[in-house]
């Protein structure tokens, strides 16, 4: 075998994995099928050494299968699906014919990669990512709750139907007993979920507070503990972008364009990049409106020229870049 640097491409799966091995020539001096097992891992690992360059592409467990084999190998390198398909489309497609495209990309230095975050980082996205499931889960059964009243004929007129006036109205309704009876059982797991919601939301603080750029981006207009959470997860270090509009475009919140020749074609944004990143921006919109001079004037005057949603669009992009700045300065924002 070579004493070069060896390329392995590897196509993960969730119970098994396809590994290619090549030498800087292009030969390959290796390749084969193995199990997912932890033991199985291990060993596959323990063959390896500094010599091997490794990259695979995202799946749900790529980052536990980066953390087994990055202690015996010289680098592991996350590779971008979307932008790999492009590249590597093939009408002869197999699991030996990926890991080989992506050994073959590593190796000529054509590979386009994704960031990959440390354990912490990834702690982060897993706790922010836990509270939007609960967020959704709640909103579900609410949602439930009043299309079910909404089939009886009934409505609740307070403005928060499960806030205190709420729930007092809610219990006078003249409910059928089958309907009271299902409704109490999701009114039961609203609370439960309220209650769980709040745990989380207590331990976001509690990172943000002992995060320094965390703490930092909360100080933006319309930036909480866990929208600052979800921004600074979804990116992990601010160093990979070299200015606010490369920042901005990561978002996803650009429009997209076609030019060919003399003609340019805008099209609807490109919502590339981390999907938590841009929502929690967009979520941002309405509180930011609410404190910020520039921003509301941004949002209004969109608003005239066009439409609400290009307003909020608008707003979320402008967030993005003072984030980035607040970021890379390393100061809280003045308003």
């Amino acid at each position: 075998m070579s004493k070069g640097n060896i390329y392995v491409g590897i196509d993960l799966h969730k119970k098994q994995f396809e590994f290619v091995m090549m030498t800087s020539e292009g030969t390959v001096v290796g390749s084969g099928r193995c199990s997912t097992a932890m033991d199985a891992v291990a060993d596959f690992a323990s063959r390896l050494d500094r010599r091997h360059q490794v990259t695979l592409e995202p799946l749900q467990n790529s980052f536990w299968f980066i953390r087994q084999i990055r202690p015996y190998v010289g680098s592991v390198q996350l590779a971008n699906s979307g932008k790999v398909r492009l590249i590597a489309e093939s009408r002869l497609k197999n699991d030996r014919i990926d890991a080989r495209i992506l050994a073959d990309l590593l190796r000529v230095g054509y590979l386009p990669t994704v960031f990959i975050p440390d354990d912490e980082v990834l702690q982060w996205r897993a706790l922010v990512s836990h509270r939007i499931r609960l967020i959704r889960d709640r909103t579900r059964l609410k949602n439930r709750v009043l299309g079910q009243i909404n089939r009886e004929g009934f409505r609740i007129m307070a403005t928060d139907p499960f806030g205190k006036k709420g729930r007092l109205e809610l219990d006078s309704l003249p409910l059928p007993a089958w309907l009271r009876s299902q409704i109490e059982v999701h009114l039961t797991q609203i609370d439960y979920l309220t209650a769980q919601i709040t745990k989380i939301d207590h331990e976001i603080e509690r990172v943000v507070a002992d995060d320094k750029i965390a703490s930092l981006l909360s100080t933006v207009d319309g930036v909480g503990p866990f929208i600052a959470l979800a921004v600074r997860s979804s990116i992990g270090e601010i160093e990979r972008f070299r200015s606010a509009k490369a920042f901005a475009a990561y978002t996803g919140l650009i429009p997209g364009y076609r030019n060919s020749a003399d003609t340019v074609r805008n099209g609807p944004i490109t919502k590339q990049g981390v999907t938590t990143l841009r929502w929690a921006l967009t979520q941002s919109v309405n509180h930011a409106i609410r404190h910020s001079d520039y921003l509301k004037r941004l949002y209004h005057r969109v608003c005239f020229r066009s439409s609400v949603p290009k307003a909020r669009v608008a707003v979320a992009h402008a967030l993005a870049r003072i984030l980035y700045h607040v970021w890379m300065e390393a100061r809280p924002y003045y308003r």
